[in-house]
């Protein structure tokens, strides 16, 4: 059934003559045997953005043990008081040795430094340990 309020179609139902398309001012047409680009999403041509990398896993860097073993016998050094002047100049020469790696490798630099600065203080300590026992028997005798 069709509806009374439509007015009748002029053609029967084929629609209007088609007109061809004219091209816009100043756009030459397109040559006959080239093919048009399809235009995908927003009318950009889509192209591929880079070609795929192939996968290289990073060098894992080794930890520095120098400094690291550095930082563990400054910290000891300070904890036994009187035996840091034992293992102090140890810790400072693996706390040199840990810097030198680091500059090479680029790993340990921070713990390399601890280190020196607790073998360093260690020493310290473990002397005037040493200088106050020794004033503190002398005194006494």
């Amino acid at each position: 059934m069709s509806n009374p309020y439509q007015a009748p179609d002029p053609y029967g139902g084929y629609g209007p003559p088609q007109q061809p398309q004219q091209q816009p001012y100043g756009t030459p047409p397109p040559p006959p045997y080239q093919q048009p680009v399809p235009q995908h999403g927003y009318g950009y041509p889509q192209q591929q953005p880079y070609p795929p990398q192939p996968y290289a896993p990073q060098p894992v860097a080794e930890p520095n043990s120098l400094a690291t073993a550095s930082l563990a016998l400054g910290f000891i050094g300070i904890v036994i008081c009187f035996y840091g002047a034992m293992l102090g100049p140890i810790g400072l020469g693996l706390g040199i040795a840990g810097l030198n790696r680091a500059q090479r490798t680029g790993v340990g630099r921070t713990p390399a430094i601890g280190g020196i600065a607790l073998s360093t203080l260690a020493i310290l300590i473990g002397i005037a340990g040493l200088v106050f026992y020794d004033t503190l028997t002398k005194s006494l005798t």
